[in-house]
């Protein structure tokens, strides 16, 4: 996993390295730039065979009926990779069903919370062409090319954002029309403002503790584990698994960061496929 200081990280002269939104000071100390597909920039998790393991888990969860929504923890969702990621396959394979009946989602991060008007801009996949979407996720995106003509003064971006809205104008972007649905953009939004599923300026290492024993289904932590200290990696580890299910919990993480793979606290885990852990104790 690549972790830089983002005073030392250069992902492009296009725009000054300056954040100029509130969020928990330790936010300020990192920049990344891998994830799962959604993320912008350098695709890591899913290299496309990467992210089929992703999707097939996410196939032997929601192809089968549920009693009640699958609990899920979003631990660190950048500029909402990771939501719009596992809600657009998700989605593509329960088809018609709703997804608040299927999933029930919870989400710590780092930074304040988004604006509207950032969210939906972010519903929009940069950097990933359409025809390349994961199977199951590609159901999931529609057309909308009027969206940030109509909704927003591009003056008022920050220098990031304007770099991104820039991106997906450009005529040789091949995704330029393509967000995820309303349903997907409607239901993150929704968990977003709901303040007991979303935990905003939090450290995980301490929101972690209110959960209880075999709460959550799936957690997913991509580039968390760079954040915290040596004590705090061990700390969290465990209580991630104190609150996955005991029967059918599932760990998504960092298929590239060896102290997961490494740790003792995973041998309570099951290696389905890198990155991907089912608890067996």
């Amino acid at each position: 996993m690549l972790i830089y200081p983002i005073k030392n990280t250069n992902t492009s002269n296009h725009y000054p390295q300056k954040l100029n939104f509130t969020a928990h000071p330790d936010f300020y100390k990192f920049n990344s730039t891998q994830s799962c597909y959604f993320r912008r920039g350098v695709v890591a998790l899913a290299n496309n065979a990467g992210y089929t393991n992703i999707e097939n888990l996410f196939c032997k969860i929601f192809q089968s009926k549920l009693n009640k929504p699958k609990k899920m923890l979003i631990i660190g969702i950048g500029h909402s990779q990771e939501p719009f990621s596992y809600l657009a396959s998700i989605k593509g394979i329960i088809n018609s069903n709703p997804l608040n009946k299927n999933i029930d989602l919870y989400i710590v991060d780092l930074q304040s919370k988004p604006e509207y008007k950032k969210l939906r801009l972010n519903a929009f996949p940069n950097f990933f062409p359409y025809e390349e979407f994961p199977k199951y996720a590609s159901k999931s995106f529609i057309k909308d090319v009027k969206y940030p003509h109509s909704e927003i003064d591009v003056k008022d971006l920050p220098p990031l954002e304007y770099y991104i809205y820039s991106k997906l104008h450009e005529s040789s972007t091949p995704n330029k029309e393509y967000r995820v649905n309303d349903e997907i953009l409607n239901f993150v939004n929704e968990t977003y403002n709901n303040c007991v599923k979303s935990k905003w300026d939090s450290r995980i290492q301490e929101v972690i503790t209110d959960y209880s024993d075999n709460e959550f289904d799936i957690i997913s932590a991509n580039n968390v584990f760079g954040y915290l200290s040596d004590d705090d990696y061990l700390k969290t580890l465990k209580h991630i698994k104190r609150i996955i299910k005991t029967t059918d919990g599932y760990f998504i993480s960092d298929p590239y960061f060896q102290n997961v793979q490494d740790s003792e606290v995973l041998s309570s885990f099951k290696v389905l496929n890198p990155g991907i852990y089912q608890k067996i104790i």
